[in-house]
């Protein structure tokens, strides 16, 4: 269980670096106006990516090892 607690944080870390290289990447719009594209995904990736890597942390925190 120890490894899925790791792979859980790594994808939540991996998640928010991709939605900072998306909101990045498409920062600056024709004509040099951030944030003109509409469709540039917003914070969805960052907020999935913490949640992920909260849920993480708290399962490791409450599990229990077994003897």
């Amino acid at each position: 269980m120890r490894n899925m607690f790791v792979l859980l944080a790594v994808l939540g870390a991996v998640g928010v670096v991709f939605g900072v290289l998306n909101i990045v990447g498409h920062a600056t719009g024709p004509n040099g106006v951030p944030f003109s594209f509409e469709n540039y995904g917003g914070p969805g990736p960052i907020i999935a990516g913490l949640l992920l890597v909260a849920v993480s942390l708290y399962l490791r925190s409450v599990w229990r090892e077994r003897d």
